[in-house]
């Protein structure tokens, strides 16, 4: 049997769809019909920034990866495969690239199918936000042509960061967009201009026994 090649990456993801705050696929629960042509249907991505990883010998720090996705239409009841476009950061040489994309396809099998993997310069900018200890986070995200947001965290009334419980208990913190735009026609519901809608973002860590990136 072959060895197993060891990896991991670790870093800072953030998603953003066509529903408002808060994604309602994390809640469980219908998306809102008159936004979706009156089906029960979102679309969104996810973009994640490598701070520290690798693959065997290969170092991933300072990379990035999205994903456009839908997801299946008639909400989180429905156990149909999510689709995705994998998009993979132009700045990655040939093997960090093929690394990339063996790590998140492995990940992206759980929820459904990866169509097409495509390269892209990807930009990844996240600033903080408010004076307390814990701030929030804007983030400027770009994926060349094809995707580009601009999300604001939502702050309580005391200026600390909204968040929910995520999946292992950890925080996802919660934001809007104030720009989401994505055109892709290898993904079937690949074009959106949809501000004011669902911003998240938290820390992901992942490695051969942890495929899931939610905290």
């Amino acid at each position: 049997m072959a060895e197993k090649t060891l990896w991991m990456v670790s870093g800072d993801c953030t998603e953003a769809c066509t529903s408002p705050p808060v994604c309602p696929y994390y809640w469980g629960s219908s998306t809102p019909t008159d936004l979706h042509d009156g089906k029960n249907q979102c679309e969104g991505a996810f973009t994640f920034h490598i701070k520290a990883g690798s693959y065997g010998n290969t170092d991933l720090s300072g990379l990035n990866v999205g994903f456009g996705f839908n997801p299946p239409i008639g909400g989180p009841a429905v156990q149909d495969p999510w689709k995705a476009i994998l998009y993979i950061d132009s700045k990655a040489n040939t093997e960090q690239a093929a690394a990339l994309e063996k790590i998140f396809k492995a990940c992206w099998a759980n929820m459904g199918e990866v169509l097409k993997v495509k390269r892209a310069p990807i930009s990844f900018v996240k600033e903080p936000v408010g004076d307390n200890p814990e701030k929030g986070y804007r983030h400027r995200i770009t994926w060349g042509d094809n995707y580009s947001l601009k999300a604001e965290p939502i702050m309580s009334i005391n200026g600390l960061p909204r968040y929910i419980s995520g999946m292992m208990n950890g925080k996802i913190y919660v934001g809007k967009s104030s720009e989401n735009r994505f055109s892709d026609p290898d993904l079937p519901r690949g074009n959106w201009d949809r501000p004011d809608m669902s911003n998240t973002y938290y820390q992901f860590s992942l490695n051969p026994d942890k495929l899931d990136w939610m905290p």
